[in-house]
């Protein structure tokens, strides 16, 4: 829901920029925020993830809990490619259960 919800309050924010138009504008509401909060379906947990290890090793630095092992660069591309994958999976089979 919150995934939804955020992109629903994304795409009506952005209708009211004038450079914008939509042909219909409830579909692009409807059905357009349902495909946008596809990409928060994935990224919402992704970055929970990915944040935990980064707030696991700033808390060591105060000396709260045991110091964690470092993110590094290729596990937060690896991370990253991973997690485009995924939205582009859902997207497609979405798209396909749709018949679009």
């Amino acid at each position: 829901f919150l995934s939804y919800f955020t992109a629903f309050m994304e795409t009506l924010t952005i209708s009211s920029f004038p450079y914008y138009s939509f042909e219909d504008r409830t579909m692009a509401y409807v059905w357009g925020s349902a495909f946008y909060g596809i990409y928060f379906i994935v990224s919402f947990p992704g970055f929970y993830y990915f944040d935990s290890y980064i707030d696991e090793g700033v808390l060591s630095k105060k000396k709260e809990q045991p110091c964690g092992r470092p993110v590094t660069l290729i596990e937060t591309l690896t991370i990253a490619c991973g997690h485009g994958m995924m939205i582009l999976t859902l997207l497609d089979f979405v798209r396909l259960y749709l018949g679009v």
